[in-house]
């Protein structure tokens, strides 16, 4: 694959504090079975990762240029009830945030009619009731759907 302008064809050796060992493990076996390099594979994916981050910024940062959301982001851990969601006059968008609770009184309709979308959120916990595809439809960057 060939280097776009913004990037460097400049080729160093890195250290990446914190892998993972089951990460490593798995894009080195990768590696050999498809007759790469463990660099090669991990600059695709970062180079994947960012542009997936860029499209979603972009495109959230379209929606608040509009003015049609609400942003919830930079909160750790977050209930939100029927009534937080039927308070709100525009759709939510909930970011950056550890856990984010969905209270058992909260249903389809509301999910469909007030969240925008769900994006960097590391645990999303929803009622029985409400559906989890539904929630994965209008998430990204997020690692669990849980039902409570």
């Amino acid at each position: 694959m060939s280097s776009t302008g913004s990037e460097s064809s400049e080729k160093r050796t890195v250290t990446i504090r914190g892998l993972s060992s089951d990460i490593y493990e798995r894009v080195s076996r990768l590696a050999r079975e498809t007759g790469t390099t463990v660099g090669e594979i991990v600059n695709e994916a970062l180079r994947r990762y960012i542009s997936t981050l860029e499209h979603v910024s972009s495109f959230i940062d379209n929606l608040i240029r509009q003015g049609n959301v609400v942003v919830i982001s930079g909160v750790n851990s977050l209930t939100v009830t029927k009534m937080d969601l039927e308070t709100l006059d525009k759709p939510v968008i909930f970011r950056d945030m550890d856990e984010l609770v969905f209270a058992d009184d909260v249903t389809n309709d509301l999910i469909k009619d007030k969240v925008a979308r769900i994006v960097n959120v590391n645990t999303v916990y929803v009622p029985k009731t409400v559906s989890t595809l539904l929630i994965a439809s209008k998430s990204e960057l997020v690692r669990k759907i849980v039902p409570k």
